[in-house]
């Protein structure tokens, strides 16, 4: 049996014995999180939700609460604390939890209410002196204030904002739907790519050059797997994303699959223990890839009913929707998982 064969089995059989302490590890990592969103971060949504000004909507509470609360500190924020080696500490858990929360407001500063670059930039150099201009913008200076109390690097977080406000004008462009490809595919990547690091600084343990272009890449994936389920969603909006363009989800499928290879590459070479990158890539693999190629088998049989072409006007909400709640879809993860 050829070397390269055999490596492939033996790190199957290793991904088959960990998962199941991956998968409750998870479990318990998220369920963690969700008790101190409850404790720490929902006193500071109370008042809104009382006297909300319509600004702010249950939605919005549920990203903060249910989505990017969770997802960031729960799923990226912990599968960094297994890539070092080393539990998160209650200050990072505040600085990683409450950058989190922002993010879902910050989306809507700009696609709801016209948040310009410039007044973003003022939003986050001078949250004392900014003045908001509803309870959307009230709430998300409270929040920004909160994640830089115990920030460990307040001057490199500056620049690290930057980006992440630039890569959030840019991405206004998607709505104009007249992007390449290669536009699209770089504006994902930045977006991402600059959100990853900002959430990185919220964890004490130096970063290397190799860890930042890691992450980066990371980050882009990681925008990429949400427009793969948000693809019903954005088409609805009319935003421009790889998956509302293309004509073949087999293109798709292959280059989101040479993005995660190329990551796993980069992943190999920095310098954490073989093991923890090896539990860093399964539990982000179990919580984030697996899922994606889930969803990406879904898109690819809808393809095959439309004369072998993605014609994305053509299907039904419940056709692009994939529900992951399905013991199916479960199953499929889980064997996705280990396998890639």
């Amino acid at each position: 049996m050829p070397q390269n064969n055999r490596q492939k089995k033996s790190n199957r059989l290793k991904n088959i014995l960990h998962l199941p302490l991956i998968l409750v590890r998870s479990v318990v990592q998220l369920m963690y999180q969700y008790w101190y969103i409850k404790r720490s971060l929902q006193p500071y949504l109370s008042p809104f939700e009382k006297r909300n000004d319509g600004s702010l909507s249950k939605k919005d509470f549920d990203k903060i609460r249910k989505y990017y609360g969770l997802a960031v500190t729960g799923i990226l924020g912990e599968s960094l604390c297994v890539l070092r080696g080393k539990g998160m500490t209650s200050k990072e858990r505040h600085t990683s939890t409450f950058q989190a929360s922002i993010t879902g407001l910050i989306d809507d500063y700009f696609d709801e209410y016209g948040m310009t670059k410039e007044r973003m930039q003022s939003f986050y150099m001078n949250p004392d002196t900014y003045n908001a201009q509803n309870d959307a913008e009230q709430l998300g200076l409270i929040l920004l204030k909160e994640s830089f109390k115990y920030h460990p690097d307040t001057n490199s977080l500056v620049k690290l904002m930057h980006e992440v406000n630039q890569a959030q004008a840019d991405s206004l462009l998607q709505e104009k739907g007249n992007l390449t490809t290669q536009q699209l595919k770089n504006l994902t990547l930045f977006k991402g790519g600059s959100s990853f690091l900002y959430f990185r600084s919220a964890f004490h343990h130096q970063i290397t050059d190799k860890e930042k272009e890691a992450l980066y890449l990371l980050g882009g994936i990681t925008q990429f797997s949400n427009d793969i389920f948000d693809v019903y969603k954005d088409r609805e909006a009319a935003v421009q994303t790889l998956l509302t363009s293309t004509r073949s989800i087999r293109e798709v499928r292959l280059y989101y699959n040479q993005l995660i290879q190329e990551f796993k590459s980069k992943l190999e070479g920095l310098p954490y223990k073989n093991v923890s990158k090896r539990k860093f890539f399964m539990q982000y693999s179990l919580m984030v890839f697996s899922r994606c190629f889930v969803c990406l088998d879904q898109l690819e049989s809808l393809e095959k009913t439309t004369d072998g072409a993605f014609q994305l006007h053509h299907y039904k909400r419940e056709e692009l929707i994939c529900d992951m709640e399905k013991i199916g879809n479960l199953w499929k993860s889980l064997v996705y998982a280990v396998t890639i």
